[in-house]
């Protein structure tokens, strides 16, 4: 399909794909000369056939070819490779994006994360070097049969046609074998999730050993389904290996017989006969790797959804806005999938620029919801979000990244070096890094790091307080340096004194900005320009 990643995939990566079958040519080109020369090298021996060339030339030709050929396997290997973690490199950026621009839920998205994608290497380690012989070497290997000997190239061409066929008539069956093994393994992963998230919970209620036992069914229907696509490949394989030697078989015989009666010569046959393993080697191959097809056609359909999520939205429009540009909500409405009960309704506000505006409302009145309708992360319901005029849904989002900082209510905190946890590893120098710590009071915090900027933080690292994360996440908005900003609770957790020192930096920095913060805190109601009060919005059908 030209829509399909691994069509895309080509089209992206052309020139490795190029050499590809530049390789593959020569790969070609040198098994029919091996063969030609162990014709010759073989030939010397019978009486009859005077050669006056010295043996040892063609045994130095001989390990040439030898050599050549392993060398071009081995590049043909490390391309396979190549173009294999580019593009599962692409479709996991693809998915991350996807990740952070929509709601998905983690325990379908982790499995396709993880082992769906790992399913497209087959696809380029075993699957393309299979269709390269057959399009390339095995038309190549023909040729040469029907220079040499048009009766044994007729043979060939009648017996190639048997091997697609029974893989057809395979194919109906795998397929839905490895639909079936992929949804289970969907379940098992989804299983185990919700067995480590609850395990407490379920120690609590004496539930852990049920969930334990329907774990193990999980696990036995998922070896259930893989075994059975493991027989199918087996067969498949068994069925092709005795296709394709009974072929040789009967081309061995043909040509055994004709030289007997005289109707080939020697160099002939004995040429013809080391090329019939070499033409349907591809054919023997085509079991594993049709099954690995299968295979990568099933995780590639699993895919679909969520890369064709994301490339819908990078079909947006780039628009030129005067920033900082005013934001509007017209008819804003949202509630969550698989629920009625609407978060916001008929929401029409105004955001001026230049200006700042605290949300404040009860719990659950959608405040965070809606900074999250106003940053493109989720879509809503019924409405529009508005920048001066221009719906943010038809923006790119390459536009709206350039656009929003939204600094969330618990920042993430990465794995990494506090550098790159304020820089969220964009280039940045540590001089602007160190200003943005400072205008976020962490100054002193990092004076006292073990290893300042590159002291490492998270799982591993150096533990911070909510406050000191919320300050970072502070940090990364000044850094970003964008025209709208976003942030929910920047100042939860930080006593009066932290609190005024954050307002001060805000002061300075929310200039020519449109800023936007949800808050309950006194001092910030007091210190912004505006302040709008959410309230719950009406429980009704849609």
């Amino acid at each position: 399909m030209r829509n399909g990643i691994l069509y895309q995939s080509l089209q992206l990566h052309k020139r490795i794909f190029l050499s590809l079958c530049v390789l593959e040519l020569v790969h070609g080109l040198l098994i029919l000369v091996a063969a030609w020369s162990v014709t010759h090298i073989l030939a010397r021996w019978i009486p009859e056939m005077n050669y006056t060339q010295e043996p040892a030339s063609d045994f130095l030709m001989l390990a040439f070819v030898l050599l050549a050929i392993t060398l071009v396997h081995h590049q043909q290997r490390n391309r396979q490779r190549s173009l294999s973690d580019q593009v599962r490199s692409d479709c996991r950026h693809k998915l991350h994006t996807s990740l952070l621009t929509q709601e998905q839920d983690p325990l379908t998205f982790l499995p396709v994360a993880l082992e769906t994608i790992d399913a497209l290497d087959s696809w380029f380690t075993v699957v393309l070097p299979c269709i390269l012989s057959l399009v390339i070497l095995v038309p190549m290997i023909l040729v040469a049969a029907v220079v040499q000997d048009p009766l044994t190239a007729l043979i060939f061409m009648v017996t190639v046609p048997i091997a697609p066929f029974l893989l057809y008539l395979i194919g109906q069956l795998t397929h839905s074998a490895s639909e079936r093994q992929w949804h289970e393994l969907q379940q098992l992963s989804g299983g185990f999730q919700e067995l480590l998230h609850g395990m407490l919970t379920l120690k609590l209620f004496l539930q852990s050993k049920a969930q334990q036992e329907r774990l193990r069914e999980l696990s036995q229907s998922f070896c259930q389904a893989s075994l059975q696509v493991l027989r199918l490949a087996f067969v498949s394989s068994f069925a092709l290996e005795l296709i394709t030697t009974l072929s040789i078989a009967l081309i061995a015989v043909n040509i055994g017989l004709r030289l007997l009666n005289g109707a080939l010569t020697f160099p002939t046959a004995f040429f013809l006969l080391l090329l019939a393993p070499e033409f349907y080697q591809p054919l023997r191959q085509g079991g594993s790797a049709f099954h690995s097809a299968m295979t990568t056609y099933t995780a590639e359909k699993s895919l679909h959804h969520f890369l064709n999520s994301c490339d819908s939205q990078l079909d947006g429009q780039h628009k030129q806005l005067q920033v900082p540009p005013t934001i509007r909500t017209v008819a804003l409405s949202f509630h969550y999938p698989d629920t009625q009960a609407l978060v916001l309704q008929d929401l029409d506000l105004t955001f001026p620029a230049n200006h700042t505006t605290v949300l404040t409302g009860t719990s659950g009145a959608g405040k965070t919801t809606l900074l999250r309708l106003l940053a493109g992360l989720s879509q809503p319901t019924a409405g529009h979000v508005l920048l001066n005029e221009v719906p943010l849904d038809q923006l790119a989002p390459d536009s709206c990244h350039k656009l929003v900082s939204y600094v969330p209510q618990e920042p993430h905190l990465f794995t990494a070096s506090l550098a790159d946890n304020v820089s969220l590893f964009q280039p940045v120098p540590h001089e602007r890094i160190r200003q943005a710590l400072r205008l976020s009071s962490l100054e002193e915090w990092v004076s006292h790091l073990p290893a300042g900027l590159d002291t490492r933080l998270g799982t591993d690292g150096v533990s911070i307080s909510n406050g000191q994360c919320h300050r970072l996440g502070l940090a990364r908005a000044i850094i970003q340096n964008r025209p709208i900003v976003l942030m929910d609770e920047p100042t939860a957790g930080l006593d009066e004194a932290t609190e005024q020192q954050v307002l001060l930096a805000l002061s300075a920095f929310c200039r020519h900005r449109t800023m936007i913060l949800v808050s309950h805190r006194p001092a910030v109601m007091a210190w912004a320009d505006h302040q709008i009060e959410l309230s719950c919005a009406k429980e009704e059908q849609l």
